[in-house]
């Protein structure tokens, strides 16, 4: 029996952490892409790009940037008046990867909106909170709850505070 109870709680413990574990598998693999891609930079031949400064987004100062929707790993940088010539290499398991990141945080979200709205349904009103107990020796009706009106976090506000200055 108390095999079974190990066995079930390495189960649960191994199924509630691995949503939490999930993230930080991805950032292992952009961070061991990365490191390939530095190495791709040291031994592959590099594309020159020529560019306006305007129009690049950098993700990492001076080395890494994105071009239209491709990820650009820089090894080197000319500037040339309002023009950057670029010299690197595209890549594309990165631009998976924070794909993948994005719709991971896309669905936790929705996941997080949905528990929200559950928790909120469940949250009664004060008056449909109301439970009586009766109790032997009396006559007189005893609420499960107290009569205050602040007593779920969900009710009783309906501004935000006041500032002061």
């Amino acid at each position: 029996m108390q095999f079974i109870r190990t066995i079930t709680a390495i189960c649960l413990l191994i199924g509630f952490s691995l949503p939490m574990l999930s993230p930080v598998v991805l950032q292992l693999k952009q961070l061991h892409v990365q490191h390939e891609m530095l190495e791709k930079l040291e031994k592959q031949q590099l594309i020159s790009i020529r560019v306006k400064a305007a129009t690049v987004q950098w993700v990492k100062p001076k080395k890494e940037c994105v071009l239209g929707t491709e990820m650009f790993d820089v090894k080197k940088i000319v500037v040339d008046g309002d023009d950057l010539v670029l010299t690197g290499l595209y890549d594309a398991k990165e631009k998976e990867l924070k794909r993948m990141i994005r719709q991971q945080s896309e669905q936790q979200s929705k996941q997080s909106k949905q528990t929200v709205q559950l928790f909120s349904a469940l949250a009664l009103p004060v008056e449909a909170a109301n439970v009586f107990l009766y109790t032997a020796g009396t006559d007189l009706p005893k609420s499960l709850f107290r009569q205050s009106f602040y007593h779920s976090p969900f009710l009783g506000f309906h501004t935000p505070p006041p500032r002061f200055i």
